[in-house]
């Protein structure tokens, strides 16, 4: 059983720019990623599993924690497919950070400096 994942290196850069900014870790910058990605109805496509290891190193406790069943159930809901856990962790772990890394870089940069009231407020209006 695989416990450690990494990142893509554009993850990385993008989590040490918006940590160094809003002062959060990438444990929850991760967190934040992953429900972005989940929220795009969009499947993940080949090319959402093709991105580099080369950023991060980080262990599934850190990432989902005590929550790692439901993390497990939403992945599976999102694909439409059933993953062992091999499958879910790293690989479409992995793949739905580094997508959802990408929405969250777009919305730190649309937020115009009050981050966690966009995030909160992003489904208002639509």
């Amino acid at each position: 059983m695989i416990f450690k994942l990494k990142t893509s290196k554009e993850t990385m850069l993008v989590f040490e720019e918006i940590g160094s900014v809003i002062h959060l870790q990438p444990f929850a910058l991760c967190k934040i990623a992953i429900a972005l990605s989940l929220r795009n109805s969009d499947h993940l496509t080949e090319e959402d599993f093709k991105s580099d290891s080369d950023g991060l190193e980080l262990n599934r406790q850190t990432i989902t924690g005590e929550y790692d069943d439901i993390f497990k159930a939403l992945i599976i809901s999102h694909s439409g497919e059933k993953l062992d856990d091999n499958l879910y962790f790293p690989k479409y772990l992995k793949a739905h950070i580094d997508r959802g890394t990408k929405y969250l870089y777009a919305e730190y940069k649309y937020s115009n400096g009050n981050f966690y009231k966009h995030l909160l407020e992003l489904d208002k209006g639509i």
